[in-house]
C-alpha cells in the first residue's frame, strides 16, 4: 500500500483520536485510537522514532545518549519541513477496505525493519488489521499528527512541541494532513 495522505484529529464527542490513511490508489481507511491505546503505544512509538535515527545517523559512529533525542527532533523538523500540512484531507475513496465505521484499534505492533521502515500493524478485536510500512519521514510526520492531536485531547500524554509552531489561529484548529 503506498500512503497518499495521513491525518490525526481528536473528536471530542468521541473522546478519541480518529486516524485516517488515503492511498495513492484512493482506499480510504479509518481507525480509532482511544486514550488507552494511546497510553500503552506512545512511548514505543517514540522509541521506535528514536531507534530509527540512531540507525540513519549511527553508520559506524558512537552516539552519545544526550544525543539521541536531538538527533530524533532533527530529524523529525528536516521530515516536516518536507512534508505539505496545509492541503485538506480528501476523504472521497473508491473503496474503504475496513468498511463504513471506522476500526477500533484494539492492539498494536511494531517492527523495525532492517532498511529503515517501520511497520505499524493496527488491529481490532476481530483480528482485522491495517498494517502500516512507514519511512522515516512518514514516522516523523505520523508523530507530528500524533502529538498535535494529543495535545488537544488534554490526555497528558503529549506536551506542545518544543519546535516553532505556525501563529495560533482565532478560529478553531483545522485538521493537519500530511500529503
Amino acid at each position: 500500500m503506498s500512503i497518499h495522505q495521513l491525518s490525526v484529529v481528536y473528536q471530542t464527542d468521541q473522546d478519541r483520536l480518529l486516524l485516517r490513511v488515503r492511498t495513492r490508489d484512493e482506499r480510504l481507511f479509518d481507525l480509532w485510537l482511544t486514550r488507552r491505546l494511546m497510553l500503552r503505544l506512545w512511548q514505543p512509538l517514540q522509541n521506535i522514532a528514536s531507534a530509527v535515527a540512531l540507525g540513519a545517523a549511527s553508520k559506524g559512529t558512537t552516539v552519545l545518549p544526550e544525543a539521541r533525542d536531538m538527533m530524533t527532533q532533527t530529524l523529525r523538523d528536516q521530515a516536516k519541513r518536507s512534508a505539505d500540512f496545509s492541503s485538506p484531507f480528501d476523504d472521497q475513496a473508491l473503496q474503504r477496505p475496513l468498511g463504513e465505521h471506522p476500526l477500533l484499534v484494539a492492539a498494536v505492533d511494531l517492527r523495525h525493519e532492517a532498511k529503515g521502515q517501520v511497520v505499524v500493524v493496527l488491529r481490532d478485536a476481530q483480528q482485522r488489521d491495517l498494517s502500516l510500512n512507514l519511512t522515516p519521514d512518514l514516522l516523523y510526520n505520523l508523530l507530528t499528527l500524533l502529538e498535535q492531536a494529543l495535545v488537544l485531547s488534554e490526555w497528558g500524554l503529549a506536551a506542545p512541541s518544543s519546535s516553532p509552531s505556525p501563529a495560533p489561529q482565532e478560529a478553531a484548529p483545522a485538521p493537519r494532513v500530511l500529503n
